[in-house]
């Protein structure tokens, strides 16, 4: 488990490090990108991250079966603030990456370039949301993490969660509501209600 593989790295094995690293990095990677929206910019902040763990390994007390999830998204996260900060342009924070979000099985061309748009708006929608916000919004959606898993990984009251997830949602619907490339969904959507 993790509490063990985190002793066992404190204590400089190197393989229980490597481990967690294979047992984590993919979350990660995917929550650096979905919150910067460029993979190499994901890339770095998965490594730095990693870097930080590793240096502060020694720190870390875990009960037995306790996960290392929390600790290393909080690590990750406070990264991504920091990435966020040094990013000027609203342009910076929407990338490729569409399909690890939403999967696009469907038969035929059109329905293909339809869903490929509908994920760029609900991509770029999520871009837009406020960095606090889209970062919440990120951990409940994607990493399907609860509010107590996010409050532990964000360091912060269960409330404050709550608020930002409340308004993230509400500022998604907005966005979501008045982008003409989702016209079509919503308009079936209300029709088979």
């Amino acid at each position: 488990d993790d509490a063990s593989l985190a002793a066992r790295a404190a204590a400089g094995e190197r393989d229980a490090f490597a481990l967690l690293y294979e047992r984590h990095a993919r979350a990660l990677y995917g929550t650096a990108l979905a919150l910067c929206r460029d993979p190499h910019a994901a890339d770095e902040l998965l490594q730095e991250a990693f870097v930080r763990a590793y240096r502060n390994m020694a720190r870390v007390r875990l009960d037995p079966g306790a996960s290392l999830r929390p600790w290393l998204h909080r690590i990750l996260i406070n990264l991504a603030y920091d990435w966020a900060d040094r990013q000027r342009t609203a342009s910076a924070f929407i990338e490729r990456s569409a399909a690890q979000l939403v999967p696009a099985a469907l038969v035929s061309p059109e329905r293909q370039l339809e869903a490929a748009e509908q994920q760029r708006a609900v991509l770029e929608a999520v871009a837009g949301l406020p960095f606090k916000q889209r970062v919440v919004v990120v951990l409940f959606y994607l990493h399907e993490m609860d509010l107590v898993e996010i409050s532990e990984t964000l360091g912060l009251p269960e409330g404050t969660v709550k608020s930002r997830l409340y308004y993230g949602r509400a500022r998604l619907r907005e966005l979501l509501a008045s982008d003409r490339r989702l016209t079509p969904v919503l308009e079936v959507r209300h029709a088979d209600a």
